[in-house]
């Protein structure tokens, strides 16, 4: 999650800030290479659910191959959402240094539809999967090596 330096502003200029620092942040994430040197794709199926039933959103297919950022952030699709999104790169890392394939789950957005009211949480559901496709291991190549 991005977190704002004040999530209480209702400002467009908030909304500014938010993609601004999201900008950022891919902006300094290193390649999948650079990062995860022994990966060569990782694909994540998403789905959203809403719960409230205030919208209905698209669901995306994004695949990083090993030049692309390894930036997991999914911005939450709701517009008018402050402070939330979906972070999976804790769930990568933990894919990546088990050395697993795949993983599916549920995650809930914690940010606020309208900051000035207590209950207008977003609580949009996410819906993933991860799969994550490897290089070959090489003869000599040791699974235990040190991962960056």
């Amino acid at each position: 999650m991005i977190l704002l330096t004040n999530p209480k502003q209702a400002s467009g200029d908030s909304f500014r800030r938010q993609a601004e620092a999201r900008r950022r942040a891919y902006l300094e994430a290193p390649s999948l290479r650079e990062r995860f040197p022994r990966v060569e794709e990782v694909v994540a199926d998403l789905h959203f659910i809403d719960t409230k039933q205030l919208g209905v959103y698209s669901g995306q297919l994004r695949s990083f191959s090993e030049a692309a950022k390894a930036f997991f952030s999914i911005a939450c699709p709701r517009a008018l959402c402050l402070g939330g999104g979906f972070e999976l790169d804790a769930l990568i890392v933990k894919l990546v240094e088990a050395r697993k394939t795949a993983s599916t789950g549920v995650l809930e957005c914690a940010g606020r539809i309208d900051p000035q009211l207590p209950h207008a949480s977003c609580l949009l559901q996410l819906r993933y999967q991860i799969s994550v496709r490897y290089h070959p291991l090489q003869p000599g190549d040791s699974d235990n090596r040190k991962r960056r």
